[in-house]
């Protein structure tokens, strides 16, 4: 059995270790409420951004790999035959990548710094083309039924992505009501910083609805990768590195290895 399955699974763990790591820490040391903080506000401050910067760029690292081994292996199924099937997989594959950019500029540019629309930047690029990109694997899985997968992770998929969907809505409807709740807060004179909501702070309904609806879009986009694990483990990925010198000191020398090799007729 192939170990490719672990990849997703990594993934995942990863993400939810630095999630839950960076929270811990920023509760416990008191730079954002308990209550339903934005992601990255649990990593803007010192030390916890810095383990949220470090283990976010491996996540980010870890999900651009598990999106080129699903390129790789809807590649190998598809063949050349099936045009449409291609085209979506690369499409899909070119989204993933600008999505895990922005996870390292979420991950890099963070809040409260002179760089922090790099960081909402980053956040934007993760979640629409991140929830795109589901929606175009699934449409792909819908595709290969029933030759090459089954209709049970086709739905289970589509579970995800809706859920992610209506999870992202809920952000940008609250986004609205958040910014709101901002203009409030600075109407008002507060020994907190805005990483330390109250109950009775203006706005602070708004604020929980969008940190929740945040929470959730994040989890469901992660959980998505779990569905790549029992596939990941029925493929092999082989890479093969040949020399084209006997020194290292010589120039290259390049053949064509499909008209050239030990079947070749010596006389044609």
């Amino acid at each position: 059995m192939s170990s490719l399955g672990y990849l997703p699974i990594t993934l995942v763990i990863l993400a939810f270790a630095t999630f839950i790591a960076t929270y811990i820490i920023a509760v416990v040391r008191g730079d954002v409420s308990a209550a339903f903080p934005y992601i990255s506000d649990t990593g803007a401050e010192i030390p916890e951004s810095c383990i949220f910067g470090q283990f976010l760029n491996l996540t980010a690292c870890l999900a651009f790999c598990t999106m080129y081994i699903r390129y790789k292996s809807i590649q190998s199924i598809a063949g050349d035959e099936d045009v449409w099937l291609r085209r979506m997989n690369k499409i899909s594959f070119i989204m993933g990548i600008i999505s895990a950019i922005g996870v390292s500029m979420v991950a890099n540019f963070q809040e409260r710094t002179e760089v922090e629309p790099v960081h909402f930047t980053g956040a934007a690029l993760t979640f629409i083309l991140g929830l795109l990109y589901t929606f175009v694997q699934t449409g792909i899985s819908y595709h290969m039924y029933p030759d090459y997968s089954g209709i049970y992770i086709c739905r289970v998929r589509l579970a995800v992505c809706l859920t992610s969907l209506a999870s992202f809505i809920i952000i940008y409807l609250a986004a609205a009501a958040a910014g709101y709740a901002v203009y409030e807060w600075n109407r008002h004179t507060h020994d907190e910083s805005k990483f330390k909501w109250k109950p009775d702070d203006p706005g602070y309904a708004a604020h929980v609805v969008s940190t929740a609806g945040e929470w959730m879009t994040a989890i469901t986009f992660m959980c998505y990768f779990f569905t790549y694990v029992r596939e990941f483990f029925k493929f092999e990925l082989n890479i093969a590195m040949r020399p084209l010198v006997r020194h290292l000191d010589e120039e290259p020398y390049y053949y064509d290895r499909e008209s050239s090799d030990e079947r070749t007729r010596l006389l044609a």
